[in-house]
């Protein structure tokens, strides 16, 4: 019978690197001699460079079982019973049940295991591998553990607001592009807003969500506003509950089943590991323990309902120290009026942190309206709507599709030139064409290839061109949409004005600044 062997090459983080017959290339070698000897052919090496054998999650064998699926494998050599894998149970499935289905023969080398034969200490063999692992995570276990008890950090992404200090990956610094975001989340708190009306306000405000600012592998799937993401109630919840925030390092808040396992659990409160004042805090010990009472206490949905009935309930800030702005009221005999108040103000304006910023919050909302109000109509008058075409981002579409087709049929015809480039250098090693046929055929050949690549460039130039006209399009018909939405009543709504404004500015001589999330709607009116 004739084999088509597959050579499998494993090496994980916890083997001793210097050992130089345990390297990838070192098994390369003792497989290859091996296969040599016993006039076996080796079709392809199979490596996966730093993974565990307490698992088979791994690229280079995924990809080696795949083949044995088409048939492209029958035999499979490995240096030893350890590189295939070190977990006892599924390492002796893969060699008792799925290769003997498959009608694949195993070797080890080292183990002078042959499938063919069989090996009645095969079980033991398997065992002993299989105590080295549970003794390999352990002892990392218990490094790792050291490590959180002395307050090192030791996760791959830090929590939103911090990332790892680039010249000690165990040591965080504040993330300064979200410190204000951090801060923003306590602010609401304080102010009575739940957890969930919290994550409705930095979805609407497109806050990117925390995964999706650091990048992380998941980001990619985020398609949900516009990008942005969709914040949760409990990603925010564990926001205003993590005393990472006021300096103190907690870890061992998840850890694994076991040693063989992915799976994780969540860990009890008494089983925590903190260490406090490892990194510098972003909220103060005392805002943190305000947070904490509101959070436990009854009253928090009651506050939070206040305040999201005005209007511009959310979008104030302050210009000169950038925090948000609450709007409270006074009882008066002729009746109940609104103001608003810098927050950083209330909290520590005895300090001479800050002011005020009091305006009238009743006619500041009235104004703003009526701002708007003319906003849009500068605007839809401006662009007189009746001359614009409606169908002007399907004409785009339309235009961004043929160019593609063009692109990829002069890049198949580029293709073929350049495949005819290489036959003809084979077919003149070969024999088969002269010197003279050879250049010939070249530069004929190639000067098409510089006219294709040329006619392929302009067609990319034009494809980018309505790309951009597509996105510029699309910009602009939303801001068209808001603006007529706005438009359509008298008294519009939160959700209206928020499509509209990203933030709306008071500074210290009560001067307001509004902050339009349309760029296209300031035209000369």
């Amino acid at each position: 019978m004739q084999y088509l062997c597959a050579g499998y090459d494993r090496l994980s983080d916890a083997d001793n690197k210097n050992d130089e017959s345990s390297s990838i290339q070192s098994q390369k070698i003792i497989i290859d001699s091996f296969a040599k000897f016993n006039n076996l052919k080796i079709v392809k090496h199979y490596v996966d460079d730093g993974y565990s054998g307490g698992n088979f999650d791994r690229p280079g064998f995924k990809a080696m079982i795949e083949d044995i699926e088409k048939g492209k494998i029958n035999c499979v050599i490995t240096k030893d019973l350890s590189r295939l894998g070190r977990e006892l149970y599924k390492t002796g499935k893969y060699i008792e049940e799925y290769f003997l289905e498959k009608g694949v023969r195993y070797i080890a080398i080292n183990d002078s295991y042959d499938s063919n034969i069989g090996d009645a200490m095969l079980g033991i063999r398997l065992s002993v591998n299989d105590l080295y692992l549970r003794d390999v995570s352990k002892k990392v276990k218990t490094s790792l553990r050291a490590k959180q008890n002395r307050g090192d950090y030791i996760g791959s992404f830090p929590l939103y607001g911090y990332k790892k200090d680039p010249n000690d990956r165990h040591k965080l610094i504040v993330d300064e592009e979200v410190r204000e975001n951090v801060e923003y989340i306590y602010e609401l708190a304080l102010e009575g807003y739940s957890p969930k009306k919290i994550a409705d306000l930095l979805t609407m405000r497109k806050i990117a969500i925390p995964i999706v600012h650091k990048q992380e592998p998941r980001a990619k799937l985020v398609t949900e506003n516009d990008g942005y993401g969709i914040w949760r109630r409990q990603t925010v919840a564990g926001i205003l509950t993590n005393q990472m925030y006021i300096g103190n390092m907690v870890q061992n808040t998840h850890n694994k089943i076991s040693y063989n396992s992915k799976k994780i659990r969540k860990t009890d409160n008494s089983e925590h590991i903190i260490v406090k004042n490892t990194h510098e805090a972003i909220i103060d010990k005392e805002t943190f323990d305000k947070v904490q009472e509101i959070l436990s206490s009854r009253t928090t949905d009651r506050k939070t309902d206040e305040q999201l009935q005005y209007l511009l309930g959310g979008l104030l800030y302050c210009k000169d120290c950038g925090r948000s702005i609450r709007i409270s009221k006074d009882v008066l005999k002729k009746g109940i009026r609104h103001y608003t108040q810098c927050n950083l103000y209330t909290r520590k304006g005895n300090f001479g942190i800050c002011s005020s910023h009091r305006v009238n919050y009743d006619w500041l909302e009235e104004d703003i309206i009526e701002y708007l109000q003319d906003v849009c109509e500068n605007f839809c008058r401006y662009y007189n709507f009746s001359e614009v075409e409606d169908n002007s981002e399907d004409i785009i579409i339309k235009n961004i599709v043929e160019i593609k087709t063009k692109i990829e049929r002069k890049q198949n015809v580029l293709n073929t030139h350049k495949n005819t480039i290489d036959s003809l250098y084979l077919d003149k090693v070969h024999g088969l064409v002269d010197e003279e046929m050879y250049k010939r055929i070249y530069e004929k050949t190639m000067k098409e290839i510089k006219k294709l690549e040329l006619e392929i460039s302009e067609l990319e130039r034009q494809k980018g061109i309505n790309e951009s006209k597509q996105d510029n399009n699309s910009s602009f018909s939303k801001c068209k949409k808001s603006a007529l939405d706005y438009m359509s009543l008298k008294n519009p709504t939160k959700e209206q004005l928020m499509r509209l404004v990203d933030k709306i500015e008071i500074d210290k001589d009560k001067k307001i600044y509004v902050h339009l999330k349309f760029p296209e709607l300031l035209v000369e009116g």
